[in-house]
């Protein structure tokens, strides 16, 4: 068997004995707060091809929608809004942006960071307290990732310490380690309401701290912070790269061809049984 399908078979194992527990009432103290996915999506200007923009973030869409635990929603702040039939449904808000878009790849990093602001001051103005993942446009969400989350006791944040890659164009996955520091789709942060940017005040606030900030230093954030977190080890997203429109691709720090053996490790072969866990079909 697969080793990463034995890790992906291991969340449905305890999953199923978390819900047993609670069906007996034993030990178990679930956080059951809400989650925020959040979605800076690039402007069409500086796409390579706004279509496949527009595929990738459906089936980002689609891996969320097909939750087992449908206690979330997504925010999703761009330029222009994508003609796709997930835009319309209720979990999802639309917030379009005024500041012009970048003009080249140098400027993709600081555009999503001004787009996830915004989405953190909308979350300040509606009053909602719970968890936020910032997700890329592109990457997977494994169906139980909020089941899980909401199943695990109260912590201040969850860092994905191991996740998969995939390279769609050679149809290969690996596992990686360190996840976090690599891919954008990496950790869910707990904020009560006044910890969202208020945009009259310019003062720092935990969300900028945790999501506005390069990615790879969220543990040392967290303990200045004085927040406890959890390190999951659990593979619960897939960076998908090699797609034709990646950030990373476009700004040169990713070959197109990468692979396993790029990092040491040996790949699979992305099967269609993968689909069972990650929803996009």
């Amino acid at each position: 068997k697969s080793p990463i399908r034995k890790q992906l078979d291991e969340v449905e194992k305890i999953l199923k004995q978390h819900n047993s527990d609670i069906q007996k009432q034993s030990d178990t103290t679930p956080n059951n707060k809400e989650i925020v996915f959040g979605i800076s999506l690039k402007s069409k200007k500086v796409s390579r091809n706004w279509n496949k923009v527009q595929k990738n973030l459906s089936n980002t869409l689609k891996s969320i929608f097909r939750n087992t635990d449908q206690n979330f929603r997504v925010i999703i702040a761009g330029h222009n809004k994508p003609n796709i039939k997930e835009l319309k449904d209720k979990r999802v808000k639309w917030l379009p942006v005024k500041f012009s878009s970048p003009t080249s790849p140098k400027g993709f990093s600081r555009d999503k960071m001004r787009k996830r602001k915004i989405i953190g001051e909308y979350l300040y103005k509606i009053g909602f307290s719970g968890y936020f993942m910032a997700v890329d446009a592109d990457d997977w969400i494994h169906h139980r990732l909020v089941e899980y989350i909401r199943s695990q006791p109260f912590s201040n944040a969850f860092i994905l310490e191991k996740g998969l890659i995939t390279n769609i164009g050679r149809k290969e996955i690996w596992q990686t380690s360190d996840f976090y520091k690599k891919c954008g789709t990496n950790a869910l942060f707990y904020f009560s309401n006044k910890d969202f940017p208020n945009p009259k005040k310019k003062k720092g606030n935990a969300f900028g701290i945790l999501t506005l900030k390069a990615h790879p230093k969220s543990p040392e954030r967290l303990k200045k912070l004085n927040k406890d977190y959890k390190m999951i080890t659990l593979p619960f997203v897939i960076w998908v790269l090699s797609h034709g429109d990646n950030n990373s691709m476009l700004k040169g720090n990713k070959d197109p061809g990468i692979s396993a053996q790029d990092y040491g490790i040996k790949g699979e072969k992305l099967e269609s049984w993968y689909y069972k866990y990650f929803r996009i079909n």
